[in-house]
């Protein structure tokens, strides 16, 4: 009995079809695993922002709800809203303004200097650069708690308490973006950095016309890390500033909060507007985000 040719290939069809399918049905399995996961893990910011609409009698009962009974918008309206007697007007827009100014100018000077530091550690030569780069590297073993006594008394006797520079001054060099922008300067080809001091050009000019735009993707990682560490700072607005205008939002949802209760409805409001810029900035520059940690591992190369 004769087969013929569609018979025969039928089968390795099948064999050929069937790898397809499986690798189908993996990334559906892996893809609904991971949304699963995603949900568990940003379970919490949604129940805190479907909370921001209850009362606290809601968010404290139990067992829990998932959607409050009436949805009270006035309480966003009432944070944003508040103030005390000793405030000129509301103080959560000042508080938010003192943030993100904060965050933004705390950026500019740890992009810029840090990258000066990083250049000079990874193409000067000079006397003692191997001491003192390895001095700062040492520093990030040392717990910030263990300084906050010292900063306090030093800059009460210099008179900056109550005042932002606390806040600025520590923080133009970081010995985290010092280590993070030396590994990645490196990295840039010698041959470059020969080029150009044949075409005339001194260190400066190498560090502001090659190494500066070679350096970008690692700047605007750093400068997102940099971002979100001062913008969420707590401890250092706490130390530091005294009057309610000067603090930033971090520290000023700490109004909410009395000796005998909490507003937890105006708590989890605050946070929200606290964490809401940063969602943003992450959903709008996640791939840097991503980059960083390849940027930072660059020490062990």
């Amino acid at each position: 009995m004769t087969v013929s040719s569609n018979q025969r290939t039928l089968p390795q069809e099948r064999l050929k079809d069937n790898p397809s399918r499986s690798a189908q049905i993996s990334a559906i399995l892996r893809y609904l695993l991971l949304t699963l996961l995603s949900l568990v893990a940003f379970a919490p910011f949604i129940l805190s922002f479907l909370g921001t609409f209850k009362t606290t009698a809601e968010i404290t009962a139990f067992p829990p709800t998932l959607l409050p009974e009436q949805w009270n918008f006035e309480n966003w309206v009432r944070v944003w809203n508040f103030t005390i007697p000793s405030a000129a007007g509301p103080l959560l827009p000042r508080w938010l303004f003192n943030s993100a100014w904060l965050a933004v100018l705390n950026v500019v000077t740890e992009v810029f200097f840090c990258s000066l530091a990083g250049y000079a550690f990874a193409r000067i030569r000079f006397p003692g650069r191997n001491v003192i780069y390895a001095l700062i590297i040492a520093s990030l073993a040392i717990p910030a708690a263990v300084t906050l006594i010292p900063a306090y008394v030093f800059y009460s006797n210099i008179g900056w308490v109550n005042t932002f520079w606390p806040l600025i001054v520590p923080r133009l060099v970081l010995p985290v973006g010092i280590l993070m922008l030396t590994q990645f300067f490196k990295s840039i080809p010698k041959e470059l950095e020969e080029a150009a001091f044949m075409d005339g050009l001194n260190h400066f000019g190498v560090y502001q016309r090659i190494a500066l735009p070679l350096s970008v993707p690692a700047l605007f990682t750093f400068a997102i890390i940099a971002f979100q560490g001062s913008w969420n700072d707590f401890v250092a607005p706490l130390l530091f500033l005294q009057d309610p205008e000067l603090m930033t939002l971090t520290v000023g949802m700490s109004f909410f909060r009395f000796q005998y209760t909490n507003d937890l409805t105006a708590i989890l409001v605050g946070a929200m507007f606290n964490a809401i810029p940063m969602l943003v900035l992450f959903f709008i520059f996640n791939r840097f985000y991503m980059q960083s940690a390849s940027y930072s591992g660059l020490a062990g190369q």
